[in-house]
């Protein structure tokens, strides 16, 4: 009995680890957007930039968490056509009716703001249709800017959801689709980069969304969730980063990695590799030992896409409310800036429990009302 409620226990702590990383992310990604209105307080000002001024790095960790979690639900199952079709309406259905929501509430406010979207925007928006040929790894912002990184997700998603028909050989597929679409294309039109800022225009919006190089950060994930899940590897692993000092040591590189810019940008050989070697660390270590994380930062975790998807609709909101009322000199400032990340996280939690989980499992349960079971913490 002792011995099974050690493993529960630090089954949650892996999990916990995941949310707590999760959470930073999402934070990092809503700092990096907010903190030019903190412009009255110099030294304020200097300190978000210095601890929030790589927005990448919250989206290249969620990357590489993306591909570790698509490997862990999915491990010890065999799909069929039939699993496989309820697996991407699953994954689906657990971002897309709280984007299409909080992207509609945006783009009114935008409209209200005397900004405005032309209608065929807002659909490929929230269709996940890439906007534009140029300008990667964006391709176009979407109307609300970070479903960008949505576009990437849902494809990611798809292309699990081809490899597990293939059984016992999914992952080989996996990563005969990843090099095909990866190297072989860019590399038959002579334009083969691991920069995704610098990839090559296909013409194509969907042919330069799935050969970019920043889908090699999802990669990661699934190269660490395979580790995990192989005995060999996991107990090899654990041993390893069972090391306090080790994992301190990893630590204090990947945040000196963060805070100083070097190779801080997007892709795999910038930003993408801290964001691996940091996941890889905590993972293990947390895998195998009783953790207790604070509580609130777990919870950071539970209501990070919430976070990721509201803190800009919530600042827009703000800021129309002021100048509704009459007080338009209030809408920048520290002040400003506390009040928006403040409002932003109650938004969340209550969007993640009536948005995420009930009108979510609502939409689930009416496209598969056989399957009536709540997400997990890490689905």
């Amino acid at each position: 009995m002792e011995s099974n409620n050690r493993t529960a226990s630090a089954k949650n702590s892996k999990i916990d680890s995941i949310q707590v990383l999760r959470g930073i992310a999402a934070v990092i990604v809503a700092v990096y957007h907010l903190k030019y209105l903190a412009t009255d307080i110099p030294a304020f000002s200097q300190t978000l930039d210095f601890f929030f001024n790589s927005g990448a790095a919250g989206v290249n960790l969620f990357f590489v968490i993306s591909g570790f979690i698509m490997v862990y639900i999915t491990s010890h199952k065999t799909f069929g056509p039939k699993d496989v079709f309820q697996f991407l309406i699953k994954r689906f259905v657990r971002i897309w009716p709280t984007y299409v929501l909080i992207t509609l509430l945006y783009a009114f406010l935008t409209y209200r703001y005397q900004i405005g979207y032309q209608a065929s925007q807002i659909i490929r928006s929230i269709l996940f249709i890439p906007l534009t040929n140029d300008n990667p790894p964006f391709y176009g912002y979407a109307t609300l800017s970070v479903g960008w990184s949505l576009n990437y997700e849902i494809y990611f998603y798809f292309l699990v959801g081809i490899s597990l028909l293939f059984t016992k050989y999914r992952w080989v597929v996996f990563f005969l689709l990843v090099i095909i679409t990866l190297v072989v294309i860019p590399q038959l039109a002579g334009h083969f980069t691991t920069d995704p800022t610098r990839h090559f225009n296909f013409g194509n919006h969907y042919i330069n969304m799935i050969t970019n190089p920043i889908i090699w950060n999802f990669v990661y994930g699934v190269v660490i969730g395979l580790l995990f899940i192989t005995p060999l590897s996991n107990r090899y692993l654990s041993r390893i980063f069972s090391s306090l000092t080790l994992v301190s040591t990893v630590t204090i590189i990947v945040v000196w990695q963060y805070l100083s810019g070097f190779f801080g940008g997007q892709g795999p050989l910038q930003w993408g590799v801290g964001s691996g070697l940091l996941f890889l660390a905590v993972l293990f270590y947390s895998s195998s030992k009783v953790i207790q994380f604070p509580q609130w930062l777990v919870r950071l975790g539970d209501i990070s896409f919430s976070i990721y998807l509201l803190h800009l609709p919530v600042k827009l909101l703000i800021e129309t409310i002021f100048q509704r009322v009459g007080y338009p000199l209030y809408g920048a400032g520290s002040a400003m800036f506390f009040l928006t990340m403040s409002m932003t996280i109650i938004c969340s939690v209550i969007s993640h429990k009536y948005l995420e989980l009930e009108f979510s499992n609502y939409v689930k349960n009416l496209l598969l009302p056989d399957q009536r079971k709540s997400p997990s913490r890490t689905s």
